[in-house]
C-alpha cells in the first residue's frame, strides 16, 4: 500500500506532547513546515554562487549536501546519526547521495517518527533509514557505534549555552576519528542591546528553546571533550537568500492555511509564524545571533 501523508498531527501525538513545550510545539506546528518545504526540510538553505535564489528547495537541499561534505565519511557504508532528525528530510537526502550509508535519526516527537517513516517509504528509503523516538542527549545507542553524527537546527534545543549534554553524547557515540557537524543559529560576539534582549527571549519562547548556543562556549566545550580539527564558519550570507523567503512564505501561509484551513490556529502555530519574523531584529549585522556551521572530529587519542 502506498504511503499516505497526513496534514495534521494525529490525536495520539497531541496527547503524547503533554505539558512538554517542545513536543507540543512540533506536534501542533510541525505540519505547517510543509508551507516552507514540501520535502519537510525544516531548516534554512545554503546559497552557492550560480544558484537560483528563488529556488528555495534547492537551497535547502544544498544545506544537506554541505553537511554531508563536512562529515567527510571515509567508507561507502558509514553509520550516521541525525541528532534531532525532524521528519528525516536530511537523512533521505544523504540516502540519495550515499546509498550505502546506514542512517539513523532520533527525535522526541512521536508524530515526526510516524510521519517520517511514511515519507521514507514514499521515497523508497525505508530500508536505509531507521527513525527512533528518544532524547538525543541520552540516546541509548551503544558507545562508539557511529562514524558520524550531525545536528541541523536542532542543537539549539539542547540545554545551556555550551550544549554540553548534546556534545557529551555525541562524543560517546562516535568512534575515534568520527566526525560531528552542527549547523545552527548561535549567539556570536557582541551583546543584545536595549529591546533586543526582550525580542530574543520572545523568539526563544516561540520556538520552545531555552537559549541559543554561545559559539565561543560551544567550541571550547568541543575541545574540552576531546574533539580536534574544530572548524567554524559563519554562514550568514549563505543562508540570507533563503531567509528572505520568510515574509512571502508567511504571508502565503496566513492567506491559505491559517485562514482557510479547518485546523485551529493554536498558540504553537502562531508562534511558528512569529518567530522567523523576529529573527532579523537580533541577527547579524544588527545583533549577535548568526548562523554557523561547525565541524570537528573525535580525537583518536581521547
Amino acid at each position: 500500500m502506498p504511503a499516505t501523508l497526513v496534514t495534521a498531527a494525529p490525536a495520539a501525538a497531541d496527547h503524547a506532547a503533554g505539558d512538554n513545550d517542545f513536543q507540543r510545539y512540533y506536534a501542533e506546528a510541525g505540519p505547517d513546515y510543509a508551507a516552507w518545504s514540501p520535502r519537510f526540510n525544516m531548516h534554512f538553505g545554503y546559497y552557492r554562487r550560480g544558484m537560483n535564489p528563488f529556488a528555495r528547495e534547492a537551497m535547502l537541499e544544498e544545506m544537506n549536501r554541505q553537511v554531508l561534505l563536512r562529515l567527510n565519511v571515509e567508507t561507502q557504508s558509514p553509520r550516521i546519526l541525525d541528532m534531532g532528525c525532524g521528519l528525516g528530510a536530511t537523512l533521505r537526502s544523504i540516502a540519495t547521495n550515499l546509498p550505502g550509508a546506514r542512517l539513523h535519526g532520533i527525535t522526541l516527537v512521536p508524530w515526526q517518527v510516524e510521519q517520517g517513516r511514511l515519507l521514507n517509504a514514499r521515497d523508497n528509503a525505508a530500508g536505509n533509514i531507521e527513525l527512533a523516538l528518544g532524547d538525543y542527549q541520552n540516546t541509548g545507542y551503544p558507545s562508539a557505534s557511529f562514524d558520524a553524527v550531525y545536528a541541523i537546527e536542532s542543537s539549539c534545543y539542547a540545554a545551556g549555552a555550551k550544549k554540553s549534554a548534546l556534545l557529551q553524547e555525541a562524543r560517546r557515540l562516535l568512534r575515534p576519528g568520527g566526525r560531528i557537524v552542527v549547523a545552527d543559529g548561535f549567539l556570536g560576539p557582541g551583546k543584545l542591546r536595549g529591546p533586543q534582549a526582550g525580542i530574543f527571549r520572545r523568539l526563544c519562547d516561540c520556538w520552545a528553546i531555552e537559549t541559543f548556543g554561545q559559539i565561543g562556549d560551544f567550541t571550547t566545550e568541543l575541545a574540552r571533550l576531546g574533539f580536534d580539527n574544530i572548524h567554524v564558519q559563519r554562514l550568514q550570507l549563505r543562508v540570507t537568500p533563503s531567509v528572505l523567503h520568510v515574509p512571502w512564505v508567511t504571508l502565503r501561509f496566513l492567506l491559505t492555511s491559517a485562514i482557510r484551513s479547518t485546523r485551529k490556529m493554536t498558540r504553537a502555530r502562531w508562534n511558528n509564524v512569529i518567530a522567523p519574523l523576529l529573527m532579523p531584529f537580533v541577527s547579524f549585522p544588527v545583533g549577535p545571533v548568526a548562523y554557523y556551521l561547525v565541524s570537528a572530529a573525535r580525537s583518536r587519542d581521547a
